[in-house]
């Protein structure tokens, strides 16, 4: 009975299909009607889900085995390998002893490998010679063979699982593989050491010791010999390898070349430089060909059309663009060659202009200048249809002289601007360093600078006053004006710091000479050589863009006119101060040009050098004024004591020129003393065919000057101001070319209290007369520079 309290309930549709009933199976029946208990399968019946797809290589194992043998013989090593892995049934066929011959078959398939060594199977002497793998970490990619310890290591392993020194090297250093490492060190793999070290302790005190030491002995030896060919086998390898790739990107070029001349690039692929190659893009040096040499039968269509064809519609937008880049690279070459072929012409011009106004009267622009005037640059950038010739430039050669008066203008604005910024920082550092905040009277001080006073939180700034145009063009060319050159003198001290003073200490307590340019004065100034070049090394001189600005020797380039390397000399402008007061001229009015016109000569009675016989009489060196600017500059501190000069006049004066053409003598190398009278004399001189060349050279001496036209250009007979001519910014000179004097005179002085009476020393001590034979050969000349402070001796 159905219990009253259940409810009979209708079947809920939960989305699920009802579960479908087995299919009943047929049983079979004899030919007498028995039915037996034998079961008959529809043949159409499903295989259960969990039963894997065959493979289509699956009934590759019903095939009898000398004819997988003979399939499998024509793969290489690296294939069969591969194989074994892929399943057990093939892996129990090919690594079963019987299946030799099929490793020995494909590794004859592999040109002039070695046969496997004794010590190795077959396979894994395949694995070790084809399969890229790290045999400690399994890290793909490793292409580099350790034959000598039949490994292949990568370099992150290699740290951990090579070793360099370890317990007893010396007992089993001839029972381990190794090889040679870093600084010809000996490496031994970790677990072989290992190996070796366990079984030596095992066999400790046992018979087999010594047999097991030279088993392993003949080993080692064994494997080194195996190891010297298949190093060799290896390195052919690779390099068949590398000249198959070289090959493969040969033949892909060379049809990436007939495609673009088949749609008419062929012109332009001629006109490609070495530096843009095709043979550098990254579609090109591909090493896979562009075509394929296999042909499709069933059709009798060759698949080497179909492949390329199908290979160059991918690249061939790319190459398209990349032929469109070369054109317009050759154009810019084109045009930049045109260009340069037009400044050579200009520059013609600026030399015959040059040449034509020898001697100089006033400075000259050069190459890079002359090509930047804006006139110039119109006709040398004009459409390249247009030719241009020296023609051209009539227009320019008839307005040469207001042009080159134009960019003086331009320049001096420069020299002008750099001078004021020099004035105003010199000024701001020195009213730095003189500044005493607590002295009540600052203020008062700062006031009668003209200045006035910023207060900015705690500080004070003082704004000095900035002279104005007009009173810097006249203050540039007076003598008392002095600039030097950065390159040609080094800042030693703080950045912008023209006195060196710390420096110049230092080498007041060595006694050594202090390092100074060749004083610079204007107009001279505006010529300096270092203005105008550029010192390069070699890889930025053959990098320039217009040879036409090189300089062969010494190497550098040409730049235009640029003041950023001149700085007033302050140390330098306070000793032509005193030279131009001692010659009795006034340093507020005398220039440069007046001091060289009245061509004043000077003694330093600083450097006097008083008689060893009579009382009064010395001699003293004599200078030119700017000689005399530089001997101060270098051989005495300007602010440490007034200087002592005398003007040299009449007798004196005459005296001192006769010296200086009997000074003929070399002193610690250095060069004779330039004789005063002869100005010709000076490294000065320059060459007229050579000039803004890139063959031009440094000031010469006359006589080298005359060799180098002699030998250079065939002239015996040179001609001034024909064939060479004098450098504008002599007598300053391109080089620092410090003389200790120009000339020596005898002056009649009033002997000081310090220095002591001929005869006698200091303390009081006579002189022996047979202490100059303790010196050797020691005479009177000699004793004149020995005993001077402007000869010292190092």
């Amino acid at each position: 009975m159905r219990p009253r309290n259940l409810v009979a309930q209708a079947p809920v549709d939960n989305g699920k299909k009802p579960r479908r009933p087995p299919k009943k199976r047929m049983r079979g029946s004899d030919v007498d009607g028995n039915q037996p208990n034998v079961e008959v399968v529809k043949v159409g019946a499903r295989r259960a889900k969990w039963q894997p797809k065959p493979g289509k290589l699956a009934a590759l194992m019903n095939l009898p085995l000398d004819v997988l043998f003979e399939v499998f013989g024509h793969l290489n090593p690296l294939d069969i390998l591969r194989l074994a892995r892929t399943t057990k049934e093939f892996r129990r066929v090919l690594m079963h002893r019987s299946s030799m011959s099929v490793w020995k078959n494909a590794r004859d398939n592999v040109p002039n490998m070695p046969d496997c060594p004794p010590f190795w199977t077959e396979p894994h002497y395949a694995n070790l010679a084809f399969d890229p793998h790290c045999h400690e970490c399994g890290a793909p990619g490793v292409r580099n063979v350790d034959w000598r310890i039949g490994r292949r290591i990568c370099a992150k392993c290699s740290k951990t699982c090579m070793v360099d020194a370890y317990h007893g090297e010396s007992v089993i250093s001839g029972l381990v593989p190794s090889k040679y490492g870093k600084r010809g060190r000996l490496l031994f793999y970790r677990k072989d050491v290992e190996e070796v070290q366990k079984n030596l302790h095992l066999l400790t005190g046992s018979d087999g010791l010594e047999a097991y030491r030279e088993e392993r002995r003949a080993f080692v030896k064994e494997m080194e010999t195996q190891a010297k060919a298949l190093e060799a086998w290896a390195a052919s390898q690779a390099k068949d390898r590398s000249d198959q790739l070289e090959d493969a990107r040969r033949d892909r070029k060379t049809a990436i070349i007939e495609r673009l001349t088949e749609i008419g690039w062929g012109d332009e692929i001629e006109h490609i430089p070495y530096t843009d190659d095709l043979s550098h893009h990254k579609l090109v040096k591909q090493p896979t060909r562009l075509t394929d040499r296999s042909w499709f039968f069933p059709l009798m269509i060759p698949t080497q059309i179909l492949t390329s064809y199908s290979v160059w519609n991918n690249i061939k937008n790319d190459m398209i663009k990349y032929m469109e880049e070369m054109r317009t690279r050759r154009l810019e070459r084109e045009r930049k060659a045109l260009l340069i072929a037009r400044k050579r012409t200009a520059i013609g011009v600026l030399r015959r202009y040059k040449i034509a106004h020898l001697p100089f009267a006033g400075v000259m622009p050069e190459a890079v200048d002359f090509c930047s005037f804006p006139e110039v640059k119109a006709i040398v950038e004009m459409p390249t249809e247009t030719e241009v010739t020296e023609v051209s430039f009539v227009d320019v050669s008839s307005r040469m002289h207001d042009l080159v008066n134009s960019w003086r203008t331009h320049i001096h604005s420069q020299l002008r601007a750099r001078v004021k910024d020099n004035l105003l920082f010199a000024g701001k550092r020195r009213a730095s360093a003189e500044r005493v905040t607590s002295d009540p009277l600052y203020q008062e001080y700062v006031e009668s600078l003209g200045a006035t006073i910023d207060i900015k939180g705690k500080k004070k700034e003082v704004s000095l006053p900035v002279p104005g145009d007009a009173e810097i063009d006249q203050m540039i060319p007076l003598a008392t004006t002095v600039f030097r050159c950065k390159t040609c003198t080094p800042s030693i001290g703080l950045p912008g710091d023209s006195s060196d003073s710390e420096y110049d200490d230092f080498l007041d307590i060595l006694g050594g000479r202090r390092s100074r340019s060749v004083p610079l004065f204007y107009p001279k100034v505006m010529g300096h050589c270092c203005l105008t070049r550029s010192r390069t090394l070699p890889w930025d001189y053959f990098a320039t863009d217009d040879p036409n600005f090189r300089i062969d020797f010494p190497m550098s380039t040409r730049t235009n006119w640029n003041a950023h390397l001149l700085q007033v000399d302050e140390q330098a402008s306070k000793a032509a101060r005193t030279v131009v007061e001692a010659c009795g001229e006034d340093p507020l009015i005398t220039t440069a040009t007046k001091m060289d016109e009245l061509d004043p000569h000077l003694a330093c009675l600083d450097c006097m050098r008083w008689s060893k016989h009579e009382v009064n009489q010395g001699e003293v060196p004599v200078f030119t004024w700017r000689s005399a600017v530089q001997h101060r500059i270098r051989e005495h501190r300007p602010d440490r004591q007034p200087p002592k000069w005398k003007k040299l006049e009449g007798e004196l004066l005459e005296e001192s020129n006769q010296n200086a053409r009997n000074m003929h003598i070399h002193i610690f190398d250095f060069p004779p003393f330039a004789d005063i009278t002869q100005p010709a004399a000076g490294v000065i001189w320059l060459c007229v065919h050579c000039m803004d060349l890139p063959q031009e050279r440094e000031c010469h001496e006359l006589g080298k000057m005359k060799s180098h036209l002699s030998t250079i250009h065939g002239i015996e007979e040179p001609v001034e101001d024909q064939d060479y001519y004098k450098d504008y910014e002599a007598p300053q000179g391109r080089r620092p070319d410090f003389k200790l004097s120009d000339s020596v005179v005898t002056l009649q002085m009033e002997r000081p209290p310090h220095v002591p009476l001929p005869g006698h020393g200091f303390f009081n001590f006579e002189d022996d007369e047979d202490d100059e034979d303790d010196y050797g050969d020691y005479d009177d000349e000699d004793d004149f520079y020995l005993g001077n402070s402007f000869f010292p001796i190092f």
